[in-house]
């Protein structure tokens, strides 16, 4: 015997039926397949708002798992984790409302890197209306929104309550390890040669320089794990020998910067260990200044450019190593004749820079032909290979001041975060935070990452981190009245 439905769910039942099938319909009519996933996505969204979560920890697994769509469609689409982050943006805007007084954004705000990521952001939108392609720049403005909204404001949230940054690091670290194992046993049978590098790591990151920045950066969460784990227990057993695959994957990654990145992330935590770590950032900072300095003096950088004829891609990693030492190596002389045009951009645009996401199209006007190598063509469209520059020459000194500014408050504010901490489990996650930081700080300091979705998600994590704790030690957010 049936049971007939209620008048109010017939009449929503028909009422979508309907909606479905106009939606097939047009799909027909108009011959764009995508048009039948609308009243998909629209079921998701009702689904995603009741529990607001569910978004978030589908977004934490599809990370490490997430593929550019740019060569199988000529879209420029991380899938399926930017389409996430941008339903998660959006639910950000009813999440907040509806629980406005809960959050405490007036306490956000007088955190200082909370500050600190404000204003380079408001700074941000300042450039983009000086920029010299302001359709380019706007684009770049709104991708930052549904970066930061995801991977900073819920994590402030969330991040809170342990058992969601155990969470959290589970739905990344399971599906990372997998991965490993794939481009492992890919790799091995190439012989694990250097010159073979890339193809083992498709399609799940674009160069081996990322895909070993993503493992260095995860290394220190994973040494975290191992010590809030009871020794010689499953977990732990799994996370010691989990460390060694880790470990594996970033040395076969054959990126110099990776490597740099554990060694630092081992040091970094030593100096948070011993209250030093800003007195440590302040001596690399008057290094870094005083090697630019000097070879700006009487354009003394020119008495390093590259041999055209000896700057090669080396087909072992002997000989890549050994030519890093000499400076003959490829990637290093494209580094230097992107950093010299970059300095020389600045002098034009001081200020605002050429505008986010306009190095590409400003920077070769600029470059010195005795350090072009045969890959300065540029093919990929890559940028300036550091960060720093990368902030001067599209946002101006405003911006490399603001990130040199956030890097050090980030070790100095955390360091004292840090030791002020009681609970294991919060000093242990500080900790962790801290280090991965420092790794990527490192990884960063020779490329642009804090642009990907891989690594970009997990700097604005660290951060948001040491905010959650932070805010959660000073009773600053009803945080149970939200999850």
């Amino acid at each position: 015997m049936t049971t007939a439905l209620p008048y109010k769910e017939k009449t929503l039942f028909v009422a979508a039926s309907l909606f479905f099938l106009l939606i097939f319909i047009a799909s027909l009519w108009f011959q764009q397949v995508m048009f039948v996933a609308i009243p998909f996505a629209i079921m998701a969204a009702l689904f995603f708002l009741k529990d607001v979560r569910i978004p978030f920890y589908l977004l934490m697994c599809s990370i490490p798992m997430s593929i550019n769509l740019q060569e199988m469609t000529g879209i420029s689409l991380d899938f399926p984790d930017e389409p996430i982050m941008l339903s998660l943006s959006v639910f950000f805007v009813f999440f907040a409302l509806q629980n406005f007084r809960n959050i405490g954004f007036g306490r956000w705000l007088q955190h200082p890197l909370i500050q600190i990521l404000l204003l380079s952001f408001l700074w941000m939108a300042v450039t983009v209306v000086f920029s010299t392609n302001v359709a380019l720049s706007s684009k770049y403005l709104l991708k930052r929104i549904w970066f930061i909204v995801p991977f900073l404001c819920f994590p402030i949230i969330f991040f809170q309550d342990k058992i969601h940054i155990k969470r959290a690091f589970t739905l990344m670290f399971v599906p990372l390890l997998l991965i490993i194992f794939i481009v492992l046993y890919r790799f091995s049978a190439l012989g694990f040669r250097f010159e073979d590098v890339h193809d083992p790591i498709q399609p799940f990151f674009q160069n081996h320089v990322m895909y070993g920045s993503m493992l260095s950066c995860f290394i220190p969460l994973i040494a975290g794990a191992i010590f809030l784990h009871k020794r010689f227990g499953f977990s732990w057993v799994i996370l010691i020998g989990a460390m060694f695959v880790f470990l594996a994957g970033v040395y076969f990654s054959y990126s110099r910067a990776a490597w740099m990145a554990v060694l630092f992330a081992l040091i970094t935590m030593a100096c948070i260990r011993f209250k030093v770590m800003h007195y440590a950032m302040l001596v690399f900072y008057a290094v870094v200044l005083s090697a630019v300095l000097w070879l700006s003096n009487n354009n003394q950088y020119l008495s390093y450019r590259p041999k055209f004829e000896k700057t090669i891609m080396h087909a072992s990693l002997s000989d890549h190593i050994m030519a890093t030492i000499q400076g003959t190596d490829i990637s290093s002389a494209e580094r230097y004749y992107r950093w010299i045009a970059a300095v020389r951009m600045s002098v034009d645009h001081p200020l605002t820079g050429v505008g986010p996401n306009n190095f590409y199209d400003n920077y070769k006007h600029y470059t010195i032909a005795a350090y072009k190598t045969w890959v300065s063509r540029n093919m990929e469209r890559s940028t300036t290979h550091n960060y720093f520059l990368f902030m001067l020459v599209e946002q101006g000194y405003p911006a490399m001041i603001l990130y040199a500014l956030l890097i050090f408050m980030i070790f100095y504010y955390g360091q004292k975060v840090y030791h002020r901490q009681t609970e294991r489990f919060d000093k242990v996650v500080v900790m962790a935070a801290i280090c991965m930081i420092a790794a990527l700080f490192v990884n960063n300091f020779f490329s642009e990452l804090l642009e990907t979705d891989k690594i970009g998600s997990l700097f604005l994590m660290g951060i948001a981190l040491i905010i959650a704790i932070d805010l959660k030690n000073s009773k600053r957010t009803n945080v149970e009245s939200l999850v």
